[in-house]
């Protein structure tokens, strides 16, 4: 009997001490709030690191905030966020500005953005003088999409660009309140599917990257250990997500909330265009700045990679988990 009691007490405190012990290691994790533009495929990493406790794994208690690129620029610079998950004409242009910024990983080595139009629109030329929805003035969305326009021959002058918001770029279209959007994955499949017409691959005319990680220098210098644990998570989820089809469709599924078929072509292009080691190269970032200097922007300015990125971090956690690195 004795022996038995002792038994019982020996699994309570056991089961106590497994208790706190999970209390402890939680309050021990690092809380990081990281800004994204829009629940789409250029975020999909960080969805699969949450739904899968990668983040936890590497330390960190993430959160995932959504916000219009600007307002997480403001958000970055007052303290309010870390890291802001992408590399854009928005984010570069801010930090050629002055904001003490740098891209710090790439998530993807291209765009995939198509201009889906209404049904009664059969041509890019019938959408002259009318309304093409973006997801905001001056980041990804627009600067591309200028520069498709142009690469199909076509003068962005012509046309009514209007930045929407990226979470009723969809609402807008369905109304009737604009006549085409610039969409990705998984809205530009619910889109086709819809009936709406594709009338222009944009990410087959703009060579860029889509998605990563900014964030201020004075992180990248003061919080050096949490930065490399963040990239390590992300590319740990993103190499988990290319070797698993069905896990990463069950995500897409479930954070996009979208259908199977549409989940499968999601990942297909996911595949494509994901970014292989996470390293900021420097043509992606060249590719930017052009894309920049196209519109007018910071025109006859020399620029060096280091101005806009900080590849070190990226470049020793690619190391570190078995990644080939120039």
């Amino acid at each position: 009997m004795k022996n038995r009691k002792r038994i019982q007490i020996l699994a309570i405190a056991v089961a106590l001490l497994g208790h706190w012990a999970r209390v402890y290691a939680q309050e021990g994790k690092t809380k990081v709030r990281i800004a994204i533009p829009s629940a789409s495929i250029c975020c999909l990493h960080l969805f699969a690191a949450q739904q899968w406790k990668v983040f936890e794994d590497n330390g960190l208690d993430v959160e995932i905030i959504q916000m219009r690129p600007q307002v997480a620029n403001a958000a970055m610079i007052a303290g309010e966020i870390h890291y802001f998950a992408g590399v854009g004409p928005n984010s570069v242009a801010a930090t050629l500005r002055g904001m003490s910024s740098r891209a710090v990983w790439f998530a993807s080595d291209q765009l995939i953005y198509s201009l889906l139009a209404r049904p009664e629109f059969k041509t890019l030329r019938e959408l002259r003088s009318k309304r093409l929805a973006v997801g905001g003035l001056g980041d990804t969305t627009e600067v591309s999409l200028r520069i498709g326009l142009e690469a199909a021959g076509e003068n962005p002058k012509d046309f009514v660009i209007l930045g929407v918001g990226n979470p009723n770029i969809m609402s807008a279209l369905d109304s009737g309140n604009v006549e085409a959007a610039l969409l990705n994955p998984p809205l530009l499949y619910y889109a086709k599917r819809k009936g709406f017409r594709e009338v222009l691959d944009v990410g087959a005319q703009v060579k860029m990257p889509l998605g990563g990680l900014t964030t201020m220098t004075s992180t990248i210098q003061n919080r050096s250990a949490e930065t490399r644990r963040l990239i390590r998570a992300m590319q740990i989820a993103k190499r988990s997500m290319l070797q698993s089809k069905e896990k990463s469709v069950d995500v897409i599924i479930r954070v996009f909330k979208v259908n199977r078929e549409t989940a499968q072509d999601t990942f297909i292009d996911y595949q494509k265009t994901v970014s292989g080691n996470g390293v900021p190269s420097r043509a992606g970032v060249e590719q930017i700045v052009k894309s920049l200097q196209l519109l007018g922007q910071f025109g006859g300015r020399k620029i060096a990679f280091e101005d806009v990125a900080d590849a070190r971090i990226a470049r020793e956690v690619a190391k570190e988990l078995g990644y080939k690195v120039e």
